[in-house]
């Protein structure tokens, strides 16, 4: 969670001078190398790797394809439109997929409390995208100020690419769990989705390459915040993939999404006050914080 908050705070930065096609391609990139380096050093440390199945490495290889391809790019996407805040608030529906998918294909049938404590989470992320709705209108942030003819089909746009973002993201959830319970290897399976989302994403994007690669050339400083965000999120995904193999799979959605808590306050003061926190983002706070603690207190599996 802090480190997927941090990132966001971070892009928002990077997408002023570089668009986010490069952008998702680069942090894509940079997952490879640094995953192969943690697993080198693992090797080192004597730690040896288990023997996969074949399910558990095409359960971590679609997962990366869903987050890397389909999840990263269309929250970069969400970021140029609405900003970090924005972006995290529309999030909030994935832990709600998840909790779906996880019971329909993992089985997992989380405990009354813990379901509440789910509940609560995603009420207090609505509110606090409520209330980041109700900031940006006080602001009146350029990019965001529009005709009211176009003012529809842009919500309805961003909320496509939040709804496909959250569900591409539940998605990728569900297959981490399904191969970390069946190859307890958290580093190896993150390197796989690694190399597979970024495989898929360069064949997607083949047409673009030299167009990225003079916007990357142009905008070094942008192209490096991209590269040392993709590191960043590499060691998150590994630890959400360690993560499930102890905890639900929705469990783990609901508290690695639940960036609003850093992305909020680090937003406020490091992007100079851009986003007001008004009460209703404050009372989403406060009942998301209500419903991690009973998600990690009391939130275990009903037998």
């Amino acid at each position: 969670m802090a480190i997927y908050g941090a990132c966001m705070v971070t892009i928002a930065a990077a997408a002023k001078d570089m668009s986010s096609g490069p952008g998702s391609l680069l942090a894509a990139a940079a997952g490879v190398p640094v995953g192969i380096i943690i697993v080198l050093m693992q090797w080192v440390v004597g730690r040896g790797v288990s023997v996969p199945t074949l399910w558990s490495v095409v359960s971590f290889a679609l997962a990366g394809i869903c987050s890397t391809y389909l999840g990263r790019w269309l929250v970069f996407k969400s970021i140029e439109r609405l900003g970090p805040s924005g972006t995290a608030g529309l999030q909030t529906i994935s832990p709600l997929i998840t909790a779906a998918l996880g019971w329909i294909f993992l089985g997992e049938v989380i405990g009354t409390i813990g379901f509440v404590g789910i509940a609560l989470g995603i009420a207090g992320l609505l509110a606090m995208s409520i209330g980041i709705a109700r900031s940006q209108r006080k602001t009146a942030r350029p990019a965001l100020v529009m005709r009211e003819g176009s003012r529809r089909s842009f919500m309805s746009a961003t909320l496509l690419i939040g709804v496909g973002s959250a569900s591409a993201y539940s998605l990728s959830h569900v297959f981490r769990a399904s191969g970390v319970r069946q190859w307890n290897e958290a580093l190896m399976g993150a390197l796989i989705g690694a190399v597979a989302g970024l495989l898929v994403l360069a064949l997607a994007n083949h047409r673009q390459m030299s167009e990225y690669v003079r916007q990357a050339r142009s905008n070094p400083k942008a192209a490096r915040i991209f590269f040392g965000v993709g590191c960043c999120h590499f060691l998150a995904q590994a630890l959400v993939i360690a993560s499930m193999k102890y905890i639900p799979a929705s469990m783990a959605a609901l508290i690695s999404m639940c960036t609003p808590l850093v992305v909020l306050p680090v937003s406020y003061f490091a992007l100079g006050n851009h986003e007001r926190l008004s009460w209703v983002t404050v009372l989403g706070i406060a009942i998301t914080l209500t419903g991690i603690t009973l998600v990690v207190l009391y939130g275990a599996p009903a037998h």
